[in-house]
């Protein structure tokens, strides 16, 4: 019984981090807040689920639409809040991406209805037994989805010269534009990256919960929010490990206590973190100056 919960908070955190990653690939290189990345999120599960069910494309190319939809938004959201709003004022670019959530979810609810959809079976429904724990086939193929792509994300972040310029930019964007960085070019594609892995995370996550809805983007945004502040602003490793933290604490408050003490317990952990630790896990990065 525990085993097959391990292996579900596994699957659960996987699929958390990726969005998480979205928020901290952004806080990292802005230092401000894209409070509308759980309705990019929100938006590309239905991208996905519509590209499977109306057009009836197979799985991997709906999955990969998904994903452009989901840049796509975030790329929107960077124009409409970040470049065509004053940055010396800095609320308005995050009040102006609550603004765009909004109008997603309504939109969303308005033009596909506010009732749960139900996800079609895109991988066969198969189960094998592994001892004690059984695991499904579906599970399989999104934890292995969510491992490639975060896997990716800390490679291009670390070993790539996209990733040395997004890191340059996060340490200090005039130093890097006097280096040579473009700066705004880095950003948008920061925002491209986020964006695309909020989109894998809605599919992933309908997938796991065989359903999705226009108002899953809030509850995306917290746990994201959460995790990124658990992990360290701005630590990509961080907002992994946070993402772990808080599946397996899901899966096992619900399994051992009880279902509506599950956000109460991540929300205290979170307490917690920012009254003991309150640079996150693994520390933390300070923007100085910014642009």
């Amino acid at each position: 019984m525990f085993a097959q919960q391990l292996v579900n908070g596994l699957l659960l955190g996987v699929t958390y981090a990726l969005v998480a990653l979205g928020f901290t690939l952004i806080v990292g290189v802005l230092g401000l807040l894209n409070l509308a990345l759980g309705e990019t999120f929100m938006v590309s599960a239905f991208a996905g689920l519509l590209l499977m069910t109306v057009v009836g494309l197979p799985f991997p190319v709906a999955f990969a639409g998904a994903m452009l939809v989901g840049a796509t938004v975030s790329a929107a959201v960077y124009v409409m809040s970040f470049r065509a709003v004053r940055k010396e004022y800095f609320a308005a670019p995050i009040l102006s991406t609550v603004g765009v959530g909004i109008m997603l979810t309504a939109t969303a609810a308005r033009v596909l209805g506010s009732e749960h959809r139900a996800m079609p079976e895109a991988v066969p429904n198969l189960s094998y037994q592994l001892g004690s724990v059984r695991i499904f086939l579906p599970h399989v193929v999104v934890l292995a989805v969510a491992v490639v792509l975060t896997a990716g994300l800390y490679l291009l972040v670390n070993r790539t010269k996209l990733g040395m310029a997004i890191r340059a930019v996060a340490e200090s964007p005039p130093t890097a534009a006097l280096l040579g960085v473009p700066v705004e070019r880095v950003i948008f594609v920061t925002f491209l990256l986020a964006g695309a892995l909020a989109g894998a995370s809605g599919v992933l996550t309908g997938l796991v919960f065989r359903t999705v809805s226009p108002f899953i983007g809030f509850d995306a945004t917290l746990k994201g929010l959460s995790i990124m502040v658990i992990g360290g602003l701005g630590n990509v490793a961080g907002a992994i490990v946070a993402a772990l933290l808080i599946g397996f604490v899901e899966v096992l408050s619900v399994a051992y206590l009880s279902a509506t003490m599950r956000d109460a317990i991540i929300f205290g952990l979170l307490i917690v973190v920012l009254l003991f630790r309150p640079q996150g896990l693994l520390g933390t990065h300070t923007h100085q100056e910014r642009v």
